[in-house]
C-alpha cells in the first residue's frame, strides 16, 4: 500500500522526533568522525569513504526533512521543492 504524501510527511516526523533514531544517527556520525580522525595522512581512500560515509548518515536526515516539508506542502509547491532536492542531491554526489 503507497502512503500518501501526508502519512509519509507524519511517519518522517515521527523518526525524527524519536529518541532512539536520533541517538543512532548520533552513533554512526561519531563514530565516523572518530574513524576518520584516526587516518593516517596517506590514508586518501579511507578518509575518503569515511567522508561518503557521513554525507550518507546526513543524506538520510535531509532525506527525512525534506519528506516531511514535503508533506506540508500543496501539490504545485510540492512538486517545485522535490524537483529542487532532487538537483541539490544530484549536485552533492
Amino acid at each position: 500500500m503507497e502512503l500518501t504524501r501526508e502519512q509519509r510527511a507524519e511517519r518522517a516526523h515521527h523518526l525524527l522526533q524519536d529518541a532512539i533514531f536520533k541517538e543512532s544517527l548520533e552513533t554512526i556520525r561519531a563514530a565516523y568522525v572518530t574513524a576518520l580522525r584516526g587516518c593516517t595522512a596517506k590514508d586518501d581512500v579511507g578518509r575518503y569513504r569515511y567522508a561518503v560515509a557521513l554525507d550518507v548518515i546526513d543524506g538520510v536526515e535531509r532525506h527525512l526533512e525534506a519528506v516531511l516539508t514535503l508533506g506540508k506542502l500543496n501539490p504545485k509547491q510540492g512538486q517545485e521543492f522535490q524537483t529542487s532536492m532532487v538537483e541539490k542531491i544530484t549536485r552533492i554526489f
